[in-house]
């Protein structure tokens, strides 16, 4: 019973956590986003000087706004008007750390599959001036050991889009 009630709570603090860490933010089943009143530049350019200064490595930033537009034409056989994009800006950054994904995979080779983690920025159209900043929630496997890591590498992320968030504009 006890083991549960941790379990419970734990699970509870991964989950429900990050919603307290601006009176701005929301977690979506599998995503954590805060929302922030500045432009897309400011913001993605400080999501990125986030994770530099972390000792992180950028693999790749991809450009989702763009694609949603150069593919709007494709996606009208799909939908009835095509997909024209919500987005003034969007964009996403993959990294992975060394040190958590080696913890990862030392509690089960399975978990190779949280790296690369994803963090996000973007703009609506709807809103300009309003940039949300987010991150995918890694899951890890179902062990024990894997929970553990699983917790400190959402805090980890959640700790690059505060950061961010906390950056004055």
């Amino acid at each position: 019973m006890k083991k549960s009630l941790i379990a419970l709570i734990a699970t509870f603090y991964v989950i429900v956590a990050p919603t307290f860490a601006s009176a701005d933010s929301h977690v979506s089943p599998g995503y954590s986003i805060i929302k922030i009143n500045a432009g897309f530049d400011d913001v993605f350019s400080e999501l990125q000087d986030v994770l530099i200064n972390k000792g992180l490595v950028i693999d790749l930033v991809g450009h989702v706004d763009k694609m949603i537009e150069r593919t709007a034409d494709v996606t009208k056989s799909i939908t009835e008007t095509g997909s024209k994009s919500p987005y003034k800006s969007a964009k996403y950054v993959l990294f992975c750390s060394a040190k958590l994904t080696q913890k990862a995979v030392s509690a089960s080779p399975e978990n190779l599959g949280i790296c690369p983690y994803i963090v996000f920025a973007y703009e609506t159209k709807a809103e300009p001036g309003v940039t949300r900043v987010g991150y995918r929630q890694p899951i890890l496997g179902a062990s024990r050991t894997s929970h553990k890591v699983s917790k400190e590498v959402n805090a980890f992320l959640q700790s690059i889009i505060d950061e961010t968030a906390a950056a004055q504009y």
